[in-house]
């Protein structure tokens, strides 16, 4: 797929409004097996979180330790590299959670 820097700052934009949100961990889970593009980072956690506004979102928790992961832990979202340049030397930027 190719896709221009424009376009993919018009579809990040929407990304930024929830930098610094915060929320409640409600499930989660262990990657183990993941896709070829995350190999590197596994194992890693994906969790289902419950931002504070009411909003769901699924996504990875970074900055963890085994005592984080339980179900009403509080998170924040940041901004994080998702995968490695593609290639069209661009790197993917989304949101993911850390404990707080």
């Amino acid at each position: 797929m190719i896709t221009t820097p424009v376009k993919l700052w018009r579809r990040g934009k929407k990304l930024v409004n929830h930098i610094g949100k915060t929320g409640t961990l409600l499930h989660w889970t262990i990657v183990r097996v993941p896709p070829k593009h995350f190999a590197d980072q596994a194992p890693y956690p994906v969790g289902i979180v419950k931002l504070d506004d009411g909003e769901m979102m699924v996504g990875q928790i970074v900055d963890w330790s085994e005592k984080d992961l339980k179900s009403g832990r509080e998170v924040v979202a940041v901004m994080r590299r998702i995968t490695h340049e593609d290639a069209e030397n661009i790197i993917p930027y989304g949101i993911k959670f850390k404990p707080v």
